[in-house]
């Protein structure tokens, strides 16, 4: 059953275990969308690219499946009956993401963790929380949800916060955007650290994507130790060193992944960091 969300008047719709309020639903929709996107959500786009409809018996026959889904060519789906109205309201959000990345023009260039990355952010934005176990759903939740932890990030608008990850294209990408708010949220001063380091600026960002990639699927806490370990390296470290201090996390961490994490990151930039000086008590 297709629901015609605009002329649905009052009634309730009970679908499986839910009631809907379609015209409620549609309002909620059409507030936040306007909220969160203003006037790039071009006219046409709720009324004609985005369809509600009630699954049969209100049941999901394949555990695989979603209660959404986006096409280029026909824009999105939203199916009633897996979430209550505010979640189906959050799954709308998602759908519309798709719509308006690809209208931005950096869809068809982007990958499954950014695509998916920009629609978890429009629907927390509705209030909708989910953990997911599959790619590339599962990175793209992680990175936004340590994204979101950041103060530096997380108090811009959501305007700025959607420009922000619309601009890039790929999960390195975005791992160095949650590097960076992470550095500003905290100061440790990597920036500063990669200017006295080097004036050239394409050595600096080949180290930032390479910290990025280590990172990629690291929590705060691991990301935060390596970022201050990077600060305390000295300036006569040269790039390949650099380079093989990263890959030596990257490999013991896969070769000894029962091992503690933080003491394989000591491990590997010792021989570079300054040690810092000790007072001795003599007598």
């Amino acid at each position: 059953m297709a629901i015609d969300m605009e002329r649905a008047g009052d009634q309730s719709v009970v679908i499986g275990e839910y009631t809907y309020r379609p015209l409620q639903i549609a309002r909620k929709v059409r507030r936040l969308a306007t909220q969160m996107w203003g006037t790039d959500l071009a006219p046409g786009i709720l009324e004609q690219r985005l369809i509600f409809e009630a699954l049969e018996g209100g049941v999901i026959m394949s555990p695989w499946s979603d209660s959404g889904s986006f096409s280029p060519a026909s824009g999105s789906v939203v199916s009633l009956g897996r979430w209550d109205e505010d979640g189906s309201v959050g799954i709308a959000l998602h759908e519309l993401a798709h719509e308006m990345h690809m209208r931005s023009g950096g869809y068809d260039s982007s990958d499954g963790v950014l695509r998916e990355a920009l629609s978890l952010l429009a629907e927390r934005e509705a209030g909708l929380r989910r953990t997911f176990e599959r790619e590339p759903y599962y990175t793209a939740s992680n990175l936004i949800n340590q994204l979101c932890e950041l103060s530096a990030f997380s108090r811009q608008s959501f305007t700025k916060r959607w420009g922000e990850i619309v601009s890039l294209t790929n999960d390195v990408g975005l791992s160095d955007l949650v590097n960076f708010y992470l550095d500003k949220s905290e100061r440790f001063g990597l920036g500063r650290w990669l200017k006295r380091y080097s004036d050239n600026l394409d050595l600096r960002d080949a180290m930032l994507n390479h910290i990025a990639a280590v990172t990629l699927r690291y929590s705060l806490s691991y990301r935060r130790h390596i970022l201050e370990q990077v600060v305390q390296c000295s300036h006569e470290i040269t790039p390949e060193q650099f380079t093989y201090v990263l890959e030596s996390i990257s490999t013991l961490d896969r070769r000894y992944p029962n091992d503690d994490l933080d003491q394989i990151i000591d491990f590997c930039f010792a021989p570079h960091t300054r040690q810092r000086r000790r007072m001795l008590a003599l007598g």
